[in-house]
């Protein structure tokens, strides 16, 4: 439970906390995701006191479960929680000693209008809610003075804002100039055992920097990189399953690129797998020679210009 992260996002109804949480949870490792309407499902639905006690003890039953289940590193969990006191019980049931954060998604006004009553009109929605949005909106705004504003951006877009701030305290890439032993692990994990391939180790480890990437202290993901010619090569990338399609790749390679700037390099330069040209294009890296084999596998040529003029121009 204790390397578990939990996170709650909170905000009014008709702020996106529903479709933020859900793209949320594809952008984190091992990710689980409890919406709180989904155990407080009544119907008639009322509020009382009865059906408040139900909602906690369901909730942090739910919660308290995927915590303790060890196959979640984090734990995404969103509702209407407009005053502290809502979050503070939840924790309380929960005894949760892990890492915590709490994001809470706010609206302008007039938009957040124009969403529940749309919401309303095609079903989505119960009918009779925009008072009680507004006003839940106000209270959130009030306990909540830092909280995000959701008006214009797609839950993508708002997914990846947290899942960075998420990545800023639990990511850490470190830099070594002899291969450590984490990165031989992964780079045969990946390329050996996983790709089937056989030279995977060669006299240019003796040259490079290795870079290892960190998720809570466990090894997520290596590349390496040394001096050609007048541009810094970058190869060996690997990220391990666990840790993939979550971003924390483009969080390695973009922090291994500013590692590479800081020390005087002014393009990089790689040969990347064809299937893997799409990934990094996100990082500005453009396609600069004819695919060619390696090992049986399609590679491409891609460079990246790392100059002040280059990076201002982005």
């Amino acid at each position: 439970m204790e390397r578990t992260r939990l996170i709650f996002i909170n905000g009014a109804p008709g702020t996106g906390k529903s479709a933020v949480s859900r793209a949320l949870q594809k952008m984190l490792p091992d990710c689980a995701l409890l919406d709180g309407d989904d155990v407080w499902n009544l119907r008639p639905f009322r509020v009382t006191e009865e059906s408040k006690e139900l909602a906690f003890a369901n909730m942090s039953a739910v919660l308290k479960n995927y915590l303790a289940s060890g196959l979640a590193r984090n734990v995404v969990f969103c509702w209407v929680m407009h005053e502290r006191r809502i979050a503070e019980e939840l924790l309380r049931r929960i005894g949760h000693t892990g890492g915590f954060s709490l994001f809470t998604l706010t609206c302008e006004e007039e938009e957040l209008k124009r969403r529940i009553l749309e919401g309303e009109r095609s079903g989505a929605r119960r009918k009779g809610g925009l008072a009680l949005a507004l006003e839940r909106a106000r209270q959130a705004r009030e306990n909540f003075p830092q909280a995000a504003d959701t008006a214009g951006k797609t839950p993508q877009t708002c997914a990846r804002e947290i899942a960075d701030i998420l990545f800023s305290s639990d990511a850490e890439i470190r830099y070594f100039s002899d291969l450590p032993p984490e990165a031989k692990m992964i780079r045969e994990e990946v390329f050996v055992r996983e790709q089937g391939l056989l030279s995977e180790f060669d006299e240019k480890d003796g040259e490079a920097a290795h870079a290892v990437l960190y998720y809570r202290g466990e090894p997520a993901g290596t590349c390496r990189f040394f001096a050609d010619g007048d541009a810094v090569r970058v190869g060996r990338f690997a990220l391990l399953p666990p840790f993939r399609g979550c971003g924390l790749g483009l969080f390695l390679l973009n922090g291994t690129l500013r590692e590479i700037r800081a020390r005087g390099g002014k393009r990089a330069v790689l040969d990347a797998q064809a299937r893997a040209a799409g990934f990094y294009e996100k990082a500005g890296f453009c396609t600069c020679g004819e695919p060619f084999d390696e090992e049986g596998c399609p590679h491409i040529r891609m460079e990246k210009d790392l100059t002040d003029h280059a990076e201002r121009s982005h």
